[in-house]
């Protein structure tokens, strides 16, 4: 039984995990200020409803970069596979947040527009 080794030229790991090791201090900065976000947005009424989801993305983005650091170091190929996996649930959340704020925008926009011509049409 011969074990395959990898082609020359294919990155390992630990190269392929650098760009993710070398951010992870800002990685865990932004996780940690958006912990610290929730739990001040938690403190209002209305903030209660949505609090839990910086509070998760800050605890999602902090165990990203843990992961790439750890596969960074020992060429883990499963920390690796889950430092970049919370990053695809990191980024899929923020689209969607971002695509819920701008159909909200756009709703408000028509709204008002509706609103300013009733008006005009009413004087």
């Amino acid at each position: 039984m011969t074990v395959q080794q990898p082609p020359v030229n294919s990155p390992s790991v630990s190269n392929v995990m650098r760009p993710l090791h070398d951010a992870a201090g800002w990685m865990k900065l932004i996780g940690t200020l958006s912990i610290i976000y929730g739990v001040i947005t938690a403190l209002t009424i209305i903030g209660l409803i949505i609090a839990w989801l910086p509070i998760w993305l800050g605890i999602l983005l902090r165990g990203a970069a843990v992961e790439a650091q750890a596969a960074y170091t020992t060429g883990d190929e499963t920390a690796a596979v889950t430092a970049t996996s919370k990053l695809q649930t990191i980024f899929k959340v923020q689209g969607i947040i971002i695509l819920i704020g701008l159909i909200m925008w756009a709703l408000m926009f028509v709204l008002i527009l509706v609103a300013a011509i009733g008006g005009s049409l009413s004087s």
